[in-house]
């Protein structure tokens, strides 16, 4: 994968893509796929805002059985049996413990209730070819059973639960990498670092936008019958820019995450508030992430920085609901956060954004302000973005007057899952691996590039095959595949994206040194570029003041 805004200025295509999160990578996957021109871009990293601060699942939303939103729901159960067959190195099932208090809307009945019509949703659920992907039934357990497999679970008023299953990414970061590895691979054109300044309009009609390519500082116009505004929480940002024009309003919520001590090693948790709002505690790496939560953000989605009080109120809400854990400031490895766009007609700064609705909006603004050649999408969640990108291609190849092309999303494996059985697949990878190289190494590498381990592995010398710390699996050769096959261009590109090396925090800062020493040769930089770099990416552990 290369980036080439120069060359891509010189061309005209059929689908301009602005915005490189999730929603924008798995748009351009789908339309590549069907056969139309693609171009896409983003201001930051590839999936490096909303689509890199999620909780780490693909999961059908069951909290929005509460809401009534059964379609959604639906939705995204199907999607995540999907996700399972295209990323099977990525998306894998993971138990949960979903214990009941008392008899109100915590209680017993209740949990029972959602769990069975949660069932009955995902139906389809054992609809695979991998058994190991295949999602049993919920499991009902007395309060005595529940503590048996979880005793930091508060006693009190404790009546029973169930066990049930969701997926788990093993890094969201680098599924939105592969979705857009996939949209290259089927002649996409992509690039990093690429701002969508201002659009080019043309009467009532969007035909592209002016792009500054922040590496260089030269500004291109990229051409395409039709563009979309595939930005997030930017969204609305970017149709400022359709002077004159009404448009449609978002809000943002702001959740974060938090990285522990592991709590749990076994199972997430699935937990309520007494006041009824939903958390996780999941088991990540050996350690527990726990997330999210879910206010209103009212600042620039640039300004935004996850604060000491978003902290503490999130420890705050586990002790409340989990007192065993007993945080304290001083247990958080690392902390990261975003901002989730949601439709302003769903909700209002009156009410709880944590019950605003998490459907996504598509607006052909043909239709909607008579401006043609231009689509906005809002809101949204990670599990949902291949469905969606499905409908936004349909409506795309209408607008340009295409003959229908069925979408093939739904059965293509990506970048990375052309595999059967993913235990199989590790199984032989293990066995045929270099030696020297511990399991520890290759798991982690089949976990991160599924059949495309080899090729990381083949394009490395000898002395990048070693851990780059005893503690984590990741290897030097990864880096070097990141800048020269993965559009790496920055040290956070590869220490939070491209690798896991700061998943759990601050690795070192000798680790850090050593990689961007090694991202220095190769990429040219002077020993002043070396260390703002660094100390860029050291800025990422930091916490604002509120």
């Amino acid at each position: 994968m290369q980036r080439d805004l120069k060359a891509m200025s010189q061309k005209v295509y059929d689908l301009l893509i602005i915005g490189g999160g999730i929603t924008g990578a798995a748009v351009a996957w789908d339309a590549a796929l069907r056969g139309l021109s693609v171009a896409l871009v983003d201001k930051g990293d590839f999936g490096a805002a909303t689509s890199a601060a999620t909780s780490k699942l693909i999961h059908g939303g069951l909290r929005y059985l509460k809401s009534l939103e059964v379609g959604l729901v639906r939705e995204s159960l199907q999607e995540r049996r999907i996700m399972e067959i295209i990323a099977p190195h990525l998306v894998y099932p993971l138990p949960f413990i979903f214990p009941a208090y008392g008899w109100g809307m915590r209680g017993l009945p209740a949990v029972y209730s959602a769990m069975v019509f949660y069932d009955t949703l995902s139906f389809d659920r054992k609809w695979l070819n991998d058994d190991d992907k295949k999602i049993p039934g919920h499991e009902r357990y007395s309060a005595e059973e529940l503590l048996a497999l979880a005793p930091g679970l508060e006693k009190k008023d404790l009546k029973g639960g169930v066990v049930y299953y969701d997926c788990q990414m093993y890094s969201p970061e680098r599924l939105t990498l592969e979705f857009i590895l996939s949209g290259v691979e089927y002649g996409a054109d992509a690039a990093n670092y690429a701002e969508a300044q201002d659009l080019i309009i043309a009467g009532d009609a969007v035909i592209g936008a002016h792009v500054r390519d922040l590496l260089t500082d030269r500004i291109y116009n990229l051409h395409a019958a039709v563009t979309v505004n595939a930005t997030g929480p930017w969204a609305d940002i970017l149709l400022s820019q359709l002077r004159g024009r009404k448009h449609h309003g978002l809000i943002r919520s702001k959740g974060i995450h938090i990285i522990t001590r592991s709590l749990d090693r076994n199972r997430g948790i699935t937990l309520q508030t007494p006041k009824g709002r939903h958390f996780f505690i999941l088991p990540w790496r050996g350690h527990s992430l726990i997330g999210t939560t879910d206010e209103m953000y009212k600042g620039h989605p640039d300004t935004f920085r996850v604060t000491e009080s978003d902290i503490m109120g999130l420890i705050d809400e586990v002790n409340e609901s989990y007192p065993s854990a007993r945080l304290t400031r001083g247990d958080v490895l690392f902390q990261y956060g975003g901002l989730r766009p949601i439709v302003e007609k769903e909700t209002s700064v009156e009410i709880e954004v944590y019950d605003a609705s998490r459907k996504y909006e598509v607006y052909d603004h043909a239709a909607d302000d008579q401006i043609q050649g231009f689509i906005t999408v809002i809101g949204g969640k990670y599990t949902t973005s291949r469905n969606l990108a499905q409908q936004l291609v349909d409506l795309t190849l209408a607008k340009l007057e295409r003959e229908p092309v069925a979408c093939l999303t739904h059965t293509t494996p990506l970048y990375g899952g052309e595999m059967s059985r993913y235990a199989s697949f590790l199984d032989r990878a293990l066995k045929q691996r270099p030696a020297g190289l511990a399991d520890k190494v290759i798991t982690n590498l089949c976990r991160n590039y599924g059949t495309r381990f080899c090729d990381v592995l083949m394009s490395a010398e000898r002395k990048h095959l070693r851990p780059l710390c005893r503690h984590l699996p990741d290897i030097m050769a990864e880096v070097v595949y990141a800048m020269h096959t993965e559009m790496a261009v920055h040290l956070s590109d590869v220490l939070f994206r491209r690798t896991g090396l700061c998943t759990l925090g601050n690795p070192g800062d000798d680790v850090i040194e050593s990689v961007a020493e090694v991202m220095a040769k190769t990429l040219k930089w002077n020993k002043a570029r070396r260390l703002e770099e660094i100390e860029t990416a050291l800025a990422h552990f930091e916490t604002s003041k509120d």
